[in-house]
């Protein structure tokens, strides 16, 4: 029993605070703390500079992995390659390399470097769902062995809502990129 009332006035003292928050206000600030990460504002510093900053980073660890993983390759196995050179020595090399990469390399190519990624990643997941539409419409439900089409009304139905589906995609699509135009 006498465990019962001291959890209950544990609660009560820690649930006293609750009584003068505002939980909207604070649910409200975890929100935009949130999307402060995620527009890199928390970071104090203007958009431009916070994006150079940012994929200057992520070059030098891309360049160091890189790097680091074909040192490593040409230096172990059977027939090395590179026999003198050991792990660690691998380590600071690929990491002196990285560290360059990322000091020296002018802004203007790091912002077109991650323009031209981000446009091919951009057109792979616009361009997928379009083309593996597209493609599912044109082979389902195929050919029997006499080269008769195995079409049916539920195949014409399931091609009808795809085409909607696909009709909807493109649409959307083109009320984005008409507004960043």
């Amino acid at each position: 029993m006498k465990k019962k009332w001291l959890l209950f006035s544990m609660l009560s003292l820690l649930a006293i605070p609750t009584v003068l928050a505002d939980l909207g206000d604070t649910l409200g600030n975890v929100w935009w703390k949130i999307m402060s990460v995620g527009n890199l504002s928390f970071l104090g510093m203007s958009d431009g500079s916070v994006v150079v900053a940012l994929t200057r980073i992520l070059i030098g660890i891309l360049v160091f992995t890189i790097f680091y993983a074909v040192i490593n390759m040409l230096s172990g196995g059977d027939k090395p390659t590179l026999p003198f050179i050991k792990k660690n020595q691998a380590l600071v090399i690929s990491l002196i390399i990285a560290i360059i990469t990322s000091i020296f390399l002018p802004a203007h190519v790091l912002l077109a470097a991650g323009t031209g990624w981000a446009t091919l990643v951009a057109l792979l997941l616009i361009g997928g769902p379009i083309v593996g539409i597209a493609f599912l419409m044109w082979s389902y439900p195929g050919k029997d062995s006499e080269g008769n089409s195995k079409e049916t009304k539920a195949t014409v139905v399931l091609k009808v809502i795809l085409t909607i589906l696909l009709m909807w995609i493109l649409e959307a699509m083109r009320y984005h990129v008409a507004r960043m135009i």
